[in-house]
């Protein structure tokens, strides 16, 4: 019977993959990597891992509020000191006066931008799909849970059954152990006399059937607190994954504002280039849409600095730990020993039998599997002393002086008592074999946790950080989307009619000439000598 159980099926083991690898190899800052170390007697070891990812969320966070404050800073120092960056409008020279062709910075500047824009709003693209919903996906573990939740639920009322049913065997048991012990009151020596072995029969029926309360105790009690204890773990399981929801209002209004708002600012460095100075729009940038899209990018390096330490302790339950990574059932186990040391109760067994590929040494019913063996024997017993009976009645009768039909019903009825109890314990343990449990285990642990959502977290994190230095960037550069400010003519130059400078005769135009350049300048023709004087404020 315990082979049966125990050794039919082997476990697919997990494969490690490519994210898990990569994430891991996230710098710790010289600090411990092995997750199974936090559950260790030694404090040291669980403060160094608790320490690493710490420093990991520290510095991505420092990183970006660096950035944000140069932007404040740049802002405080104002046009005349950071220019653009401060997100003043480009202020440009004259034409004339532009000796290293500033006025191509705008123009570059804008390219950047949209550059920029289109980037983030790609990368928002692979943080929903490949990242978000990717994490959402992982509802197939909840599926896995709530079917672990029925398989267990229908082990219960057979087990319920299986008790109900013991407990009136025993009942009937009892009335048939009497039975058998005054089996033949007239002949106590039947066997000798007569050589039929009807005292030997029953009396090995009567010891089968008194065991039988050792398995109703016993053995119902490790099936019941078996099935209690893996209904518990899928509960706190699935408690867990009900607040894991990467897909919430706040994600979707996230989301919404990485699509939306890099849009319009699109569109306004647009207008721009098109020659169209539209100020309400330009306003309307500045003063609501510019704020919000700053939340946003600081919301989304803030979930970048948080997704880091939660990635990377994933990453290290489902690779292993020590220098041998055999994935999240290795560390399973050695967690486990790391808090309760080399235990081997009932709780241990069963977490061991189901996460280890159904490793037959971890079997945790073998005690149940002895007493339906003894319970087969009982049914085989209890069939024979029938048999015996129906077999030498008129012998029976003539030498004990008693009737045997209320031993036979009783025999019959416990004979059929024991069979419905043998085929209840039989469903709870086809239910509850590790074929059906590790496959959902591998579904919940394997897949969904340590493929799919280590593979999302993976993407959310790459993506949140791109699209956060984009959005610093964007930030930076909001400059683009005003119009260009020109300066006017500096009093080095000088105006004189065209005529002066030029044969050609024509008197309505002026040339401008730079003083300092001397008779070697090349001079630039306007209609009016003031053309480029519109003054601009600093």
């Amino acid at each position: 019977m315990s082979d049966l159980y125990a050794s039919s099926y082997t476990g697919p083991s997990y494969q490690i993959t490519s994210s898990v690898q990569n994430i891991r190899l996230l710098p710790r800052f010289g600090h411990q990597n092995d997750i199974t170390k936090v559950f260790s007697s030694e404090s040291s070891e669980s403060a160094s891992y608790a320490t690493g990812l710490i420093a990991l969320f520290v510095f991505i966070l420092i990183f970006f509020l660096f950035w944000t404050a140069l932007l404040l800073v740049f802002k405080c120092m104002g046009p005349g000191n950071a220019g653009f960056l401060s997100g003043h409008p480009f202020v440009l020279p004259d034409r004339a006066e532009d000796y290293t062709n500033i006025y191509k910075r705008p123009f570059r500047v804008r390219i950047i931008f949209l550059t920029t824009c289109g980037v983030l709003m790609f990368f928002s693209l692979l943080l929903v799909t490949m990242g978000l919903t990717n994490v959402d996906n992982t509802a197939t573990m909840s599926a896995s849970l709530r079917q672990l939740g029925d398989l267990v639920g229908q082990a219960e009322l057979i087990a319920r059954k299986l008790e109900q049913v013991g407990n009136d065997a025993i009942t009937i048991r009892d009335s048939a152990v009497e039975e058998l012990e005054d089996f033949c009151p007239q002949n106590p020596d039947l066997d000798v006399y007569t050589g039929v072995n009807a005292m030997e029969i029953a009396d090995r029926a009567k010891s089968d059937l008194t065991m039988l309360a050792s398995f109703i105790q016993d053995g119902l009690f490790i099936l019941s607190n078996g099935l209690n204890i893996v209904e518990s773990w899928s509960d706190d399981a699935s408690n867990v994954i009900s607040e894991w929801d990467f897909w919430g209002w706040q994600f979707k209004l996230l989301s919404a504002g990485l699509f939306i708002l890099p849009a319009f600012l699109m569109m306004g460095v647009a207008l721009i280039m098109l020659g169209l100075d539209i100020k309400c729009y330009q306003h309307t940038l500045t003063y609501v849409l510019m704020p919000l899209f700053c939340l946003v990018v600081v919301a989304c390096y803030v979930v970048c600095a948080l997704i880091v330490p939660v990635s990377a302790a994933m990453a290290d339950a489902c690779i292993g730990g020590g220098e041998v990574h055999g994935g999240p059932d290795d560390t399973v186990l050695t967690v486990y020993r790391n808090l309760r040391g080399n235990d081997s109760s009932f709780l241990f067994l069963i977490g061991a039998y189901y996460t280890q590929r159904c490793n037959p040494i971890y079997y945790p019913f073998g005690e149940v599997s002895n007493y339906l063996s003894l319970l087969d024997e009982a049914i085989n017993s209890t069939n024979t002393v029938v048999d015996t009976i129906q077999g030498n009645l008129d012998l029976l009768l003539d030498q004990c002086g008693r009737s045997y039909d209320s031993v036979v019903l009783l025999i019959q009825d416990m004979n059929n008592n024991l069979r419905t109890l043998q085929n209840s314990a039989d469903q709870t343990l086809n239910l509850v074999q590790c074929r059906n449990i590790n496959s959902l285990y591998v579904n919940t642990v394997h897949e969904a946790t340590c493929t799919y959502s280590v593979e999302a977290l993976a993407w959310i994190f790459a993506s949140s950080l791109v699209i956060s230095i984009c959005g610093l960037i964007i930030i930076m550069l909001r400059a683009a989307y005003y119009p260009e400010q020109h300066l006017e003519l500096s009093n080095s130059w000088i105006t004189s009619p065209k005529s002066a400078l030029s044969n050609n005769g024509n008197e309505d135009l002026y040339a401008v000439k730079n003083k300092r350049s001397g008779s070697s300048s090349t001079p630039r023709y306007v209609a009016d000598p003031n053309e480029y004087t519109g003054p601009v404020e600093l």
